[in-house]
């Protein structure tokens, strides 16, 4: 299973085997503990016979098991692409001649050039493991072998799609009555009132969101006739900022005369005009809605807003 890696990358730079009692005084000391271990593979990274830093392979202990990684540079050679060149050799060796399936590899987040060096190597961002060592939270890299190989649009689309941040998209209904009054929900899980809808799936369209919302939670068939407003959403209470789709939504009567609540998350709904929804909701509740329903009366939706209030430019 310990093949030899070829140990010519190109352009004067290679890989030598590290093998004998001696590795960890040969690796150094600011090096993962499991670098250390028996069943780890270590190649000293060389650029025109000098050392230059480490890579590593711990070999998993069965055969679905995912390779780890490690390697290190000496400062005066990074930034020129010893360490992607590297990690790339080695995870071919991994995939090709010792059959692993998976790679994978733990990064400090804020370590940026470890990221760069990742991508290079066709790593992608796959979650976060908090408290991987003592102040550090870990992002979690890994790559397989049927992922794309680095250098092609498939790996650099990828990795963006891993890497990106993302945001929580809420999509939130303006059911209205004759009368003018909003549809707005009694909740199980918070004592707020809010508009009808809830968060956007991934890969779902934020009006097919509150659609498919109102049928799952009121048992309704709704249809989008507008967007009315859409807020960004500072963080809050523990919750990461946001985007709020509100859409201008219609109902037929006889249904919202016949709503079936989800009991698990609708305790009951309510017909308010501003006033009375100033009453139960949050005050960013209140703002987006009041704001909304003006743009719509008024002919001026879709309107933006930042925590339901016009921004300052």
């Amino acid at each position: 299973m310990t093949q030899p890696l070829a140990p010519t990358l190109r352009d004067g730079r290679a890989l030598q085997r590290l093998t004998g009692p001696d590795v960890p005084e040969q690796l150094g000391a600011d090096v993962p503990s499991w670098v250390r271990d028996d069943q780890v593979l270590a190649f000293a990274i060389e650029e025109d016979g000098v050392r230059a830093g480490f890579v590593a392979l711990r070999l998993p202990d069965h055969r679905d098991g995912a390779g780890q990684l490690a390697w290190q540079l000496r400062p005066e050679f990074r930034g020129h692409g010893l360490a992607g060149a590297a990690l790339r050799a080695i995870i071919e060796h991994a995939f090709d001649n010792l059959a692993l399936r998976r790679v994978e590899a733990f990064v400090d987040r804020r370590n940026r050039p470890a990221f760069r060096t990742a991508a290079a190597a066709g790593l992608r961002v796959e979650g976060v493991l908090r408290g991987y060592r003592e102040g550090v939270d870990a992002a979690v890299l890994g790559r397989l072998s049927t992922d794309a190989v680095p250098g092609t649009r498939d790996a650099f689309t990828a990795w963006l799609n891993s890497s990106l941040p993302t945001k929580r998209a809420i999509g939130q209904a303006l059911v209205r009555d004759e009368s003018g009054r909003m549809l707005v929900c009694e909740l199980v899980y918070k004592k707020p009132w809010d508009l009808p809808g809830g968060v956007v799936d991934p890969l779902e369209s934020p009006a097919h969101a509150v659609v498919r919302e109102l049928r799952e939670e009121l048992g309704v068939s709704a249809r989008v006739r507008a967007l009315a407003a859409v807020s960004w959403l500072p963080a809050w209470r523990g919750w990461d900022d946001a985007t709020l789709f509100l859409f201008d939504v219609a109902v037929p009567p006889e249904e919202l005369s016949a709503i079936r609540l989800q009991p698990r998350e609708i305790r009951a709904v309510h017909w308010c005009d501003p006033a009375e929804l100033a009453q139960h909701a949050a005050d960013y509740t209140v703002r987006v809605a009041e704001r909304a329903l003006s743009a719509l009366d008024a002919g001026t939706a879709p309107i933006y807003l930042e925590d339901g209030r016009p921004p300052r430019w």
